[in-house]
């Protein structure tokens, strides 16, 4: 996949940073994945790059068998995360960064932070992108991170209060624009991807039950849906998930897109809040308070606080879609000048270099 002409920016970033190294720790790095976009905007920054992959197979397996070998573990092990430890700290040791940049931070156990603190001086910050219910074993709260980055203003509140070996800071998601921008919509396209109402990501009940009241509508599911889940919405998953140029394809084609925020987002926004802004997709959003300070609801993003308030407004803008189109110009201006990756790593990187790294603490 090639990267739009689209540029960013980021000279004023880049002269602070180049240079820079910065080991980044994280499981994935196919294209429009979040590894991915960070690698991308970090050497726009003028930073060296290297990528640790937290879920390579174990013992040098590759493919299915690696895969098979990693759930293996993570069942029959009461520590699986720190088989990753002896292969990290090889990189870590080999790339000398300045900072380590862990990403989502439920895969790094606390013995693994400190066994890094005593092989380097960098900084090592975590940032949490997912919402509170996948904190899982809780490690970046107990891993003593110099600094944690988290997408939620309630989290952010809650574990600053309450936790005084880390700092915490509140930092939304973004979007990439060499990647997050329209593109020239072909009539193949259209049919493909064209439905009154598009949603992307995980299909679970909750996201179901709100949409089996939109069931009049042309809707195209993209994404995961688990085996278990009892479809109720037939015809509507596409069997497939949408990435790059297909995710932007996605959000064009669709008279709406709508952005069902998970329950466990109490205060936050999801990636889809920025990416689809930044497609250029119109969206409609679920009123939470943290968006004013994003977008303004109503003006480049709309907004619903109930399944009624969704139903009239989905209406309203599907009889309306010159209004639909203008809030959708809007949001992209806004994701483009605001919300890209290059502006939230230039947040990470400006907080970790300013600090120094805590006492470790023997384990």
């Amino acid at each position: 996949m090639e990267l739009s002409e689209v540029t960013v920016d980021s000279g004023r970033h880049s002269r602070s940073f180049r240079g820079t190294r910065v080991l980044v720790l994280g499981s994935y790095d196919y294209p429009d994945s979040f590894e991915w976009h960070v690698t991308d905007s970090l050497r726009q920054l003028g930073c060296e790059v290297r990528l640790f992959h937290n879920r390579a197979g174990v013992a040098g397996l590759a493919g299915a068998a690696g895969k098979a070998m990693y759930k293996i573990n993570q069942l029959m092990l009461r520590e699986p995360e720190r088989l990753i430890e002896p292969r990290l700290l090889r990189n870590v040791e080999a790339f000398a960064p300045d900072v380590v940049l862990a990403l989502l931070g439920n895969m790094y156990s606390p013995k693994t932070i400190a066994a890094i603190r005593r092989r380097t001086k960098a900084r090592i910050v975590c940032w949490c992108q997912d919402q509170l219910s996948t904190l899982g074993r809780q490690f970046l709260l107990g891993a003593g991170y110099d600094a944690v980055f988290v997408k939620d203003r309630y989290m952010q509140d809650l574990f600053s209060r309450m936790i005084r070996s880390t700092s915490f800071h509140y930092l939304p998601e973004a979007c990439n624009p060499r990647l997050h921008r329209p593109i020239e919509l072909t009539a193949l396209d259209r049919e493909e991807f064209g439905c009154d109402l598009m949603i992307a990501g995980t299909l679970y009940y909750y996201r179901q039950e709100i949409l089996q009241q939109l069931n009049s509508l042309d809707i195209k599911v993209w994404g995961y849906r688990p085996s278990w889940l009892v479809d109720r919405l037939p015809g509507r998953f596409m069997g497939r998930d949408v990435h790059g140029d297909d995710k932007v394809r996605a959000a064009l084609a669709a008279k709406i897109c709508l952005n069902t925020l998970h329950y466990a987002e109490v205060n936050g926004l999801n990636c889809r809040a920025f990416e689809l802004a930044g497609c250029g997709g119109f969206q409609l959003v679920n009123q939470v308070p943290v968006l004013a300070e994003h977008f303004d609801p109503g003006v480049e993003v709309a907004t619903f606080d109930s399944a009624e308030d969704l139903r009239e407004k989905v209406a309203h803008y599907l009889a309306h879609p010159a209004e639909a189109a203008d809030i959708a110009e809007r949001g992209r201006l806004r994701a483009h000048r605001d919300h890209t990756y290059e502006h939230r790593l230039s947040d990470i990187l400006r907080t970790a270099l300013q600090r120094a790294p805590p006492q470790v603490t023997a384990l």
